[in-house]
C-alpha cells in the first residue's frame, strides 16, 4: 500500500517502500505507404520504312598495259660527329605534405551530481553521465621527403652526309585491270510500322510517424529515504 499525506510527500517512510509518479512518453511507429510518383503512360511510336540499296557492278574502262619508269635511287650516307658529350644535371625537389584532421578529447566524459528540491524544501542528489568534449585539430604529414632528381642530357652529334647511287633508273610494264563502277538501286526492305510503348507507373514508398500508444503517468519504485 502507498502512504498518503505529508509523510509520503518528500521521501519514504522508515522501513517502507516508496514510489515516485513519473511521466511515460508517447510511443510512435513508422508506417510505409506507397505513393505514385508518375502514373503509367502509353505512347504510339512510328518507325519509318527501311530502304535498302542493291549494288550492281558495271565495267567502266577495260584493262590495259602501261610503262612505268622508276628513277635512279640514291642514298644519303651520314657520318656522325660529336659536338657536345652527354652530361647529367641534378634538380632538387621539395618535400610533399598533406593535411590530416584528428579528433582529440579536450575533456573526458564522467559522472556529475545534479541537485534538486521537492516542495518541502528537501534536497535530492542524482548521479548523471556527462559526455566527453572533443575537437578536431589538423596537422601536416609528410607524404614524400625532399630529394634530388637526375636529368640526363644526351650527347649531341652533327651529321656529315654524301649521296651514293643505290639503284639505277628502270622501266617496267604494269597491267592495269578493268575499272568497274557500282550502281546503287534502292528498294523497301521493311515497310513503315507503328507500335504502342507502355511505361509502367513509378511508385515510391513514403514513411510517416503514427501514434501507437499515448503516454501517461505511472508509479516507479524509489530508493530514496528520509
Amino acid at each position: 500500500m502507498l502512504a498518503s499525506g505529508d509523510a509520503f510527500a518528500g521521501g519514504c517512510l522508515q522501513g517502507g517502500e516508496c514510489y515516485t509518479k513519473v511521466r511515460q512518453p508517447d510511443v510512435y511507429a513508422t508506417v510505409a505507404e506507397p505513393v505514385v510518383v508518375r502514373p503509367a503512360t502509353s505512347q504510339v511510336v512510328h518507325e519509318p520504312a527501311v530502304i535498302g540499296v542493291r549494288h550492281q557492278r558495271v565495267e567502266v574502262a577495260p584493262g590495259r598495259w602501261r610503262a612505268e619508269h622508276a628513277p635512279a635511287v640514291y642514298a644519303t650516307v651520314s657520318k656522325p660527329v660529336l659536338v657536345q658529350p652527354a652530361r647529367i644535371a641534378y634538380a632538387h625537389t621539395p618535400a610533399v605534405y598533406r593535411t590530416v584532421h584528428d579528433t582529440v578529447v579536450v575533456q573526458p566524459g564522467g559522472v556529475a551530481w545534479q541537485r534538486s528540491r521537492d516542495w518541502h524544501g528537501r534536497e535530492t542528489m542524482c548521479k548523471v553521465n556527462t559526455p566527453a568534449v572533443t575537437r578536431t585539430v589538423e596537422r601536416q604529414v609528410m607524404v614524400a621527403p625532399p630529394g634530388r632528381v637526375a636529368h640526363a642530357t644526351p650527347a649531341i652529334y652533327a651529321e656529315q652526309t654524301r649521296n651514293v647511287l643505290v639503284q639505277p633508273a628502270t622501266t617496267r610494264h604494269v597491267y592495269e585491270p578493268p575499272v568497274h563502277q557500282v550502281v546503287a538501286r534502292s528498294y523497301v526492305a521493311r515497310p513503315a510500322t507503328a507500335h504502342v510503348v507502355r511505361t509502367p507507373a513509378v511508385v515510391a514508398v513514403a514513411h510517416r510517424q503514427v501514434l501507437v500508444k499515448q503516454g501517461g503517468h505511472a508509479w516507479q519504485r524509489s530508493s530514496s529515504h528520509w
